[in-house]
């Protein structure tokens, strides 16, 4: 009995782009935590108290964003293409959604306007958004590397069937 192997044409996991690690970030909040501080007390002990308060508030709306900035990082969309296309996106809140699409008929088309862009992966009337945070650049690259995958699948399924 002859054991095929398992065909693994593609595995992606795309991240929306960061441009700090949870490192870099807890060195920056020391810091500007520490600045902060010392900027407030000099303000309250030349007596404009005022100002030590809106130091205060910038840091909490700072402390916010970042909280927001990290949440939204956790999504991400993952692309496994083996006989089947699997496309799994995780979006902030951590909920998973599978699609599971036959890579036969595929059409990839990247839409975009001025509010959202994503790559939509549409097979026999059944459409998946990927890549929602990545910028046109980035749609156009991963489009082309699905596209090699796919003729990869298709010239091995072709001529060994």
């Amino acid at each position: 009995m002859i054991k095929q192997k398992p065909y693994n044409f593609l595995n992606l996991k795309i991240y929306p782009n960061k441009s700090l690690t949870l490192f870099t970030l807890i060195i920056f909040f020391i810091i500007f935590f520490l600045a902060t501080s010392f900027a407030s007390f000099y303000f309250l002990f030349i007596g404009a108290w005022p100002v030590s308060i809106f130091l205060l508030a910038d840091f909490i709306v700072l402390y916010f964003a970042f909280i927001k900035y990290n949440k939204d990082s956790k999504m991400y969309d993952r692309i496994i293409l083996k006989k089947k296309l699997l496309i799994i996106n995780v979006s902030k809140t951590g909920t998973r959604s599978l699609e599971i699409i036959d890579p036969t008929w595929l059409r990839l088309k990247i839409y975009s306007d001025s509010k959202k862009q994503y790559l939509s992966i549409i097979s026999r009337g059944k459409s998946v958004e990927v890549g929602k945070f990545l910028n046109i650049k980035e749609l156009e690259d991963l489009a082309k590397v699905i596209k090699s995958a796919l003729i990869e699948r298709e010239k091995l399924f072709t001529f060994t069937s």
